[in-house]
């Protein structure tokens, strides 16, 4: 058997060799495959001359007496060939080829004639114009190949006189000559065509691979822009979610009218988001179904665009933007569905807000020239010239610190759709980082000039904008809690759960890491999806600087992959919005606990050891929660597993995540199991707890979900 095998290599590795020889030439992969044909067939008969020449010397060499006439012409005709192949692998193709040729006469007609006459060779110069005709294209080198053949077959007989019964110029063996040359031409002109059609059938496959290729470039490309449209549209929904039903549930019928009405208030509030989320997907579902109409009546400019002011001041007011409106035209009447119009202006300015850091401005500007044109100008983080031709594509999203936790990818296509049935024309201009303007021009025949009562009669509307504060503290518990979320209502509704603990708030994960590094805090309850530094990176950036600090993470983003980032990284908790308050309290509990007793346990250890943890705790705890995390559905995979993992004791491996994690190792790996069985409830509730409890590696099922529903509050 392992001669066979050795025997199989060998034999792989001539034909590599030989491959390798008969493709001397080859010059690059844009030569037909006809010429790599010839290339190759050329190489063939070089190394077939080779051979024989090589035989017929030897044999020449060892007859008594030597034949040094013979042995001297086929060693000059072997060094012409190794010419000839030699210039023909530098690119001298034609060359090559016609020397290739003319040596098959010149060798013929040297040994029929002198060296072994009467043998018949004469006959070995049909072969050249065949040769020639399969190696070339050239006519000029096939005629001057042919004519010379057949003179040096025809006349020399007829002076030598070696065949005196044979007459070679006469008509049956001129006939011979001829027929073979025209029957080599007629196969070869077939096999060109049989090559050409393969070519185009070729050519047509490598393109339509070429159109296959970028037509899954584009759904892979629509399906990352729906997968992240799916993220961010639970995002949105999610949100509102949890305020309706944390406000709804505090709601006090035995109360003051003036909380609870602030309540109601934010409840309605996120009704209307939702809504307005519902209804900019259905009305996208309206313009791909062609029942999308425009209801055009009269409209005021003045008043519709004063209206949508006054609906965001207070919103750039509180994010310290400068806004103004600016109309230096008369009143003007416009041709236009007021409401979808409206919907259109509400995208652009909420863009405006999203994109906008504090300090900068906005701008509605119209003006009056052929046409009409309202634009809307801010001085927001601007647009990359590379996407500026697709922000208008359905589910597009331009990458930026913003997009990947807010928006959905629809809002700027139905604006566009909206104003182009509409006959107007939006367009947009945009410099990154700097500015972005977005112009909608209304052609002078949607225009009517007219007065309408004004509901603000100033055309230039200046904000000053108010400093916001963002801290709030309560000295009930001598315990602090930096709440991270870009969401002020939701950080609003955290602080009345959290009522009693000293709450700092952040808007987004720089924000804290800005704040985690001139205060601490006991817990740090962060949003996963933010504008500028998300919730995963500022747990990494925490990690980084080897806080001890336990992290919650309280998301609206659902999907289990986000989840297990999160908890490989290390965290305490991972919550999805909407939430039960309690689950949130008992999680905060747990995780102060486990703070306590982790300082606790640092006051016993030296200062040495504690520096030696602090050096590796960041690698440990990923590496330890990866182990973990892999190996939880073994019911075998215990404490001994991840000490051998790590070539430690027992006893060490206890000490060291006790000292970083403030828990022991059995209780990592059953929290992780917590977590897991809480997912797979989540995603298939009707489940048996046997099936829930093998898939996580435990045997005792009631045991464990009596220790589940301690862990949760009965809330599973």
């Amino acid at each position: 058997m392992i001669h066979l095998i050795q025997f199989l290599k060998c034999i792989k590795m001539v034909k590599s060799r030989y491959e390798s020889l008969v493709s001397l030439g080859i010059r690059n992969s844009i030569q037909s495959n006809s010429e790599i044909k010839r290339i190759k067939l050329f190489n063939t008969f070089c190394y077939c001359w080779y051979t024989t020449a090589v035989i017929l010397l030897l044999n020449y060499l060892t007859k008594t007496p030597i034949l040094y006439l013979n042995v001297v012409v086929h060693f000059v005709q072997l060094v012409i060939i190794i010419l000839s192949q030699y210039l023909h692998s530098k690119g001298k193709y034609e060359i090559g080829r016609f020397m290739f040729a003319f040596m098959l006469i010149v060798n013929s007609f040297v040994f029929g004639n002198f060296l072994k006459k009467g043998q018949l060779l004469e006959f070995y110069l049909i072969l050249a114009p065949a040769v020639s005709l399969v190696l070339t294209d050239n006519k000029k080198i096939n005629y001057s190949i042919f004519t010379v053949a057949f003179l040096c077959f025809a006349f020399p007989n007829y002076f030598f006189r070696h065949y005196p019964g044979i007459n070679f110029f006469g008509p049956a063996l001129t006939c011979l000559f001829f027929l073979y040359y025209i029957l080599v031409n007629y196969f070869k002109k077939e096999n060109n065509q049989i090559e050409n059609l393969l070519e185009v059938e070729r050519d047509k496959v490598v393109a339509d691979k070429v159109i296959l290729e970028e037509q899954k470039n584009k759904l892979d490309k629509l399906n990352e822009f729906k997968s992240h449209f799916f993220v961010n549209f639970s995002h949105e929904i999610r949100t509102p979610l949890t305020l309706i039903q944390g406000n709804a549930s505090r709601i006090n019928l035995k109360g003051s009218t003036e909380e609870n009405q602030e309540k109601i208030n934010i409840i309605n509030n996120q009704v209307t988001q939702i809504q307005n989320i519902i209804n900019n997907i259905i009305d996208l579902s309206k313009i791909d179904s062609n029942e999308f109409t425009i209801d055009s009546k009269k409209v005021a400019l003045r008043p519709f665009l004063e209206k949508h002011y006054l609906d965001f001041k207070e919103v750039f007011q509180k994010k310290e933007i400068q806004f103004d409106l600016k109309m230096t035209i008369p009143d003007v009447l416009v041709f236009m569905d007021e409401e979808l119009m409206s919907k259109s202006i509400n995208n652009l300015l909420s863009n405006a807000l999203k994109f906008t850091s504090k300090k900068g401005a906005v701008e509605i500007l119209v003006s009056l020239e052929q046409d009409l044109i309202i634009t809307i100008n801010d001085t927001g983080i601007g647009i990359p010239e590379y996407d500026l031709d697709k922000v208008f594509d359905r589910f597009f999203q331009s990458k930026n610190d913003i997009t990947k936790s807010q928006g959905s990818g629809i809002g700027l296509s139905f604006t566009q759709s909206i104003v182009e049935a509409h006959q107007f024309k939006i367009s947009l201009t945009s410099v990154a980082n700097k500015a972005t303007s977005f112009k909608i021009t209304i052609p002078k025949k949607a225009i009517e000039y007219g007065s309408a009562t004004t509901a603000i009669n100033n055309s230039l509307i200046d904000i000053v904008p108010s400093k916001r504060i963002y801290e709030r503290k309560c000295t009930s518990f001598n315990r602090s809690i930096l709440i991270v979320d870009d969401n002020e209502q939701m950080r609003d509704y955290l602080k009345d759960v959290l009522e009693g603990y000293q709450i700092t708030e952040a808007e987004n994960g720089q924000e804290a890491i800005e704040i985690l590094q001139k205060q601490t805090f006991d817990i740090v309850i962060t949003d996963y999806m933010m504008p500028v530094l998300d919730g995963e990176g500022l747990v990494l950036k925490i990690k980084e600087q080897e806080l001890k600090t336990p992290i919650i993470v309280l998301t609206a983003r659902s999907d289990q992959e986000g989840k297990l980032n999160m908890l490989r990284l290390g965290i305490d908790g991972y919550l999805n919005k909407p939430f039960i308050e309690e689950e949130l309290h008992l999680m905060i509990k747990k995780s102060l606990n486990s703070l306590d007793s982790l300082h606790a346990f640092e006051t016993t250890l030296a200062t040495e050891e504690k520096e030696s943890l602090s050096v590796f705790a960041n690698k440990f705890n990923l590496e330890l929660n990866d182990l973990i995390c892999k190996h939880m559905h073994s019911p075998t995979f215990g404490v001994e597993d991840i000490a051998l993992h790590l070539n430690i004791s027992k006893s060490t491996l206890n000490r060291k995540t006790k000292a970083i994690l403030g828990q022991t190792t059995q209780e990592l790996i059953m929290e992780a199991r917590f977590q897991k069985a809480k997912i797979l409830l989540f995603e298939n509730p009707y489940a048996t707890k046997k099936e829930i409890a093998e898939s996580i590696g435990i045997s005792n099922a009631t045991y464990f979900f009596t220790k589940l529903n301690e862990r949760f509050g009965n809330l599973i």
